[in-house]
């Protein structure tokens, strides 16, 4: 996972409690109008009026279940397996709440210890912005990951404390003619949010690449939901996968995220208004597009992207 993340559906890195700031979401509303037409036979339908009767049903405005301010007690109400170490733990909205989440927008998790002392870890929700009634997270099992071991051992019913949103970077529709996406291991759920804020807006043209890179096939997360994207979307959404164990029949690149694989996966890489975003393991980051700075600032761009001419303000590092 990256240490940092549904229909879709965070997987994290330690950071200090005070690196997380968080700021008020305003919420929407919805009128849903309901039409009623009556048959009548006979004299009686001789003096009916011949118009539709009309009906407007109010619904309540769907509001968010976040307080940017506190944390919020949300209960599990579902774990299914993703891979042999990561889930999907769906929790528990009112049918007239959803998260608030603006695409690129995470928000943090806190269990309190035995010893009292808090552990706080940010997540990236995969659900559908716009998802009522529940949201998930995909959650990567680390051995030793406080956060990732607790929330693998709760069971449906039991609760956990999330604050936000906080927004990283406010990316829109329409913003640029192309993003391409390198993701490695548990790095796939931000990308996920994107792929899916991105495609499910009916006024977006964004072209997106994404480069997925995993240990081996069976590693893969959310694959099924990435490759329906592709399916749905051949003339926005290109997929490559890389594994670094490939298995008898895998005819994907091997390997690891280089310059060289990035350039012929995405030969238009860095060209016009572009963006490129970058979420994986530290050795990746490293490899792929340097490090962040200090306190958790973007740092100078590095590694295959550096080399690929690319610099700061065409990339992005969750």
């Amino acid at each position: 996972m990256f240490r940092l993340i549904t229909p879709l559906k965070a997987v994290s890195r330690a950071v200090p409690r005070h690196a997380y700031s968080t700021s008020t979401k305003s919420s929407g509303g919805s009128t849903a109008y309901a039409y009623y037409g009556d048959k009548l036979g006979g004299a009686a339908a001789a003096a009916a009026p011949k118009a539709e009767a009309v009906v407007a049903a109010q619904k309540e405005p769907v509001s968010s279940a976040l307080d940017p301010n506190a944390f919020v007690d949300f209960k599990l109400k579902d774990v299914k397996k993703v891979t042999h170490n990561t889930s999907r733990f769906t929790f528990e909205l009112e049918e007239d709440q959803n998260l608030g989440l603006d695409v690129t927008s995470c928000v943090v998790t806190k269990f309190i210890k035995e010893d009292g002392k808090p552990v706080i870890r940010p997540y990236t929700p995969t659900s559908d912005k716009n998802h009522t009634g529940s949201f998930d997270f995909v959650i990567k099992h680390y051995e030793g990951g406080p956060m990732s071991t607790h929330i693998h051992s709760m069971k449906p019913g039991d609760t956990l404390s999330i604050k936000g949103p906080i927004s990283k970077y406010p990316l829109k529709a329409n913003q640029h003619e192309t993003v391409s996406l390198i993701a490695g291991g548990a790095g796939i759920t931000p990308m996920i949010q994107i792929i899916s804020g991105l495609l499910k807006d009916k006024t977006d043209k964004t072209k997106i690449n994404l480069i997925y890179a995993s240990v081996s096939p069976d590693d893969i997360i959310l694959k099924d939901e990435l490759d329906d994207f592709a399916k749905a979307h051949p003339d926005r959404l290109k997929i490559t996968y890389v594994v670094d164990k490939p298995v008898e029949g895998w005819n994907g690149p091997t390997g690891y995220v280089t310059s060289e694989l990035i350039k012929k996966s995405i030969p238009e890489i860095g060209k016009g208004n572009t963006k490129v975003f970058v979420c994986g393991p530290p050795l990746m980051m490293k490899a792929v597009s340097g490090v962040k700075g200090p306190n958790f600032t973007q740092g100078d761009v590095g590694g295959a992207l550096k080399e690929l001419g690319l610099t700061n303000d065409n990339v992005f590092k969750f």
